[in-house]
């Protein structure tokens, strides 16, 4: 926390002397022509930091020579056709904001965007050719307008702050009818609110409380993950003080911080024996910062990461576990003299830096093997002889408490702590033939597994029909899908939206995946009779307003839900079911009476996770006549697109997948009077799925092909979904 004088401490955007421009204030000295040019080119010679530092502008080190489809994107949103050859580049996204680059940084060609919406950056002139030549075969391909969408564009009086700078934001910026009622929703969530720093504001996605205190301070600022990997630092440190290095030199540090008050970060460096250097603090979200430190944990171990080769063949025969990222750094699990409790930490390190959600263990011919799940698909991350096995799984039971008998089924927990990353652990184990054993493992992350609705990539529809839902008194919401498929992700994003001191939630899970202050949460014990229906039972007696129960299993559980619903509280659950409308029809084979599923039911969603492609290097194409078709019967266009479709590629950033993260596919039905009476009558499941289409409602392949045409994802991965039809 830190009061809005503080910011005097981050380094301005103005230059030095002054001549006034349409956007913003520059001083330059009174000179001719002649010694201006000379002037102007002394202040391009260099390192970038030091002709950064010069201009109060942040020097970037770029390692990639493309221009991001992301990147695009947001400058065909902004800007218009340049004014000379020699633009600034666009390179990331804070927000609304854009990152531009350049090697001259007395440019002023940005595309017509006022600068106030731009954070300018200093790159080296070879990696400004490389990006600028592969930005203009793009235009070339699809040239920009050459109209401005910012015309009528005003800059914010003076005097502006937390509330009234959003107010201008919805007056000047680019935004849809429905964008900006949305976002006056959000100044009247915010209002009274005490904002003494970007993390106070309420309900905004990631980076626009940064930029929205750039705008109003006008204050150096940047997106932590647009910054290079760094391997000056310790993890630690950085971790301890909520810091990250965007660039070092001899001279200069450009540190990330949440906070200008860095003082006590400045103190321990030197307090090492470091050299003093000239620290810029620039402002940047906090979370994004421990997600960019927590990325750059499995660097190291890429170059390490082959695995035993040989012949395969048939073979005859709660606890803390604390890992030190720096240590695992230098262990190679394939030398003979590493420890198996130092390869185990290697195993599980390297599958949590790799963004891996699950790990199996598991004898494979005559090897064991050791796979993550990586957005969605198995991958090999380490394997070696089958006599290591045993000794591996007895290390991981001792971790987790678990008995040690081969034959019988298990499931336990233990925590993880890397640096100062918390993870819990959930362990199952199942016999397998020969008397062998596989373990498998689920991650959960305490810090980044709770997201805000602004960060499951809900359309306008979507999140209208949430917070319809999430607003009612009384009613059932269910969340329907396969395992894995971010079913808990959604209900805790549902009822986060909604957790304030005059509401009264409770949940019943097994287990508690993640813990959310101001939401009291029990974990089911059968040891001490506690499942889901004496639970949600036992839970009407402590004054609800809003339940979540895990999950929906037998007759009991939701018939004492369903009846919860219809007593005064909102309850929320998950059901496995293949879309939407069948976990109606799930309900009743349950046993479930159709009249008391009707009179509850407030909405029903399904849902899938489907692969991200990689932002940096996931390339554009045209769409052609047979995706057209498809798009047109399934209702996702009216009339024929001219924006490109875009497929995977492959770059350092994803590990050359093509793919980076995954994406929620929702399929969202709110049940009106209509619909409930269907539902009472018994209607088939033809004549409700018409009905939901009369009603908006897209079927789970109709929301994918939403996602293609938003550059999500492909083609190839929704067809995976294509035996879902349109909803029609």
């Amino acid at each position: 926390m830190y009061d809005l004088e503080d910011c005097e401490r981050f380094q301005k955007t103005e230059t030095v002397d002054s001549i006034k421009s349409d956007v913003i204030e520059y001083k330059v000295s009174s000179i001719g022509d002649d010694e201006f040019n000379e002037a102007n080119t002394k202040n391009q010679e260099g390192p970038i930091d030091e002709i950064a530092y010069k201009n109060g502008l942040i020097p970037l080190e770029l390692k990639r020579d493309s221009c991001a489809a992301d990147n695009e994107k947001i400058l065909r949103k902004l800007g218009r056709v340049p004014s000379g050859d020699f633009p600034w580049i666009p390179v990331g996204s804070l927000g609304p904001l854009i990152i531009i680059a350049h090697h001259d940084p007395l440019n002023e060609d940005t595309w017509g965007i006022p600068d106030i919406l731009c954070v300018k950056t200093v790159i080296n002139r070879d990696k400004y050719y490389s990006l600028l030549d592969d930005l203009q075969s793009s235009l070339d391909h699809n040239p920009l307008s050459a109209i401005s969408p910012l015309d009528g564009f005003n800059l914010p009086a003076d005097g502006q702050n937390p509330i009234s700078i959003i107010e201008w934001f919805i007056d000047n910026y680019p935004l849809s009818f429905d964008d900006k009622e949305k976002w006056k929703s959000l100044i009247r969530e915010n209002e009274g609110n005490k904002i003494l720093s970007p993390k106070d504001y309420k309900g905004l996605p990631r980076h626009y409380g940064v930029a929205f205190f750039k705008l109003f301070k006008n204050i150096q600022c940047f997106n932590p993950e647009e910054a290079p990997v760094q391997s000056s630092f310790p993890e630690q440190l950085l971790e301890k003080h909520v810091v990250y290095p965007l660039h070092s030199s001899d001279s200069f540090l450009y540190l990330l911080s949440e906070s200008p008050n860095i003082y006590k970060f400045e103190d321990e460096w030197l307090s090492e024996g470091h050299d003093p250097i000239e620290i810029i603090p620039i402002l940047a979200d906090t979370d994004s910062i421990r997600s960019v430190i927590a990325k750059g944990r499995g660097m190291t171990l890429k170059s390490s990461g082959s695995l035993e080769e040989g012949e395969l063949y048939y073979s005859e025969d709660q606890n803390l576990l604390e890992i030190d990222p720096v240590e695992i750094a230098n262990i190679n699990p394939l030398n003979p003299n590493v420890s198996p409790e130092d390869v185990v930490k290697w195993i599980l390190f390297r599958s949590i830096s790799e963004r891996g959600s699950d790990l199996h263990i598991e004898k494979y011919f005559n090897t064991a093997r050791f796979r993550a799940r990586v957005d969605g698909s198995l991958k090999t991350i380490h394997s070696c002889s089958e006599e290591q096995l045993p000794r591996f799984i007895a290390l991981f039971k001792n971790y987790s408490n678990m008995s040690h008998q081969h034959q019988n089924l298990q499931d336990a927990r233990f925590g993880m702590k890397i640096g100062r990353k918390r993870i819990d652990v959930r362990v199952s184990a199942m016999p397998c033939r020969k008397e062998n054993q596989k373990l498998t493992m689920r991650f959960l992350d305490k810090q980044d597994g709770i997201k805000e609705l602004s960060e499951l990539n809900l359309s306008d529809r979507q999140s209208n029909v949430v917070s319809s839902s999430m607003n009612r008194d009384q009613g059932l919401v269910l969340v329907t899908g396969p395992t894995g498929s971010g079913k808990t992700t959604s209900l805790y994003a549902f009822i986060n939206s909604i957790n304030s001191d005059d509401i009264n939630i409770h949940t019943i899970e097994d287990p508690i995946e993640y813990e959310i202050e101001g939401i009291n949460q029990t974990q089911t014990d059968e040891f001490h009779g506690i499942n889901f229906a004496t639970g949600l039972r036992g839970l009407l007696r402590a004054d609800p307003d809003v339940i979540l129960v895990g999950e929906s299993r037998d007759e009991e559980t939701a018939t004492a839900a369903i009846n919860s619903a219809l007593t005064g509280h909102l309850v929320l659950t998950t059901l496995h079911a293949n879309d939407s409308l069948r976990a109606i029809s799930r309900l009743i084979s349950m046993g479930v009476e159709p009249y008391l599923l009707g009179d509850a039911l407030a909405m029903s969603q399904a849902q899938r996770l489907v692969k991200k492609l990689c932002g940096y290097c996931k390339r554009a194409i045209s769409v052609n006549d047979r995706v057209q078709e498809i798009f047109y019967k399934n209702g996702v266009i009216k009339e024929p697109t001219n924006d490109p479709i875009f497929i995977a590629e492959g770059c350092e950033e994803c590990n050359g997948t093509g793919f980076l993260g995954r994406v929620a596919i929702m399929e969202m039905c709110p049940v009106g009077q209509t619909i409930a009476g269907m539902v009472s009558s018994g209607a088939s499941m033809v004549e409700m799925r018409k009905e939901a289409a009369k009603q908006g409602v897209l079927s789970l392949y109709q929301e994918g092909l939403n996602q293609v045409i938003l550059g999500n994802t492909t083609l190839e991965e929704i067809s995976k979904l294509s035996h879902f039809g349109s909803m029609s």
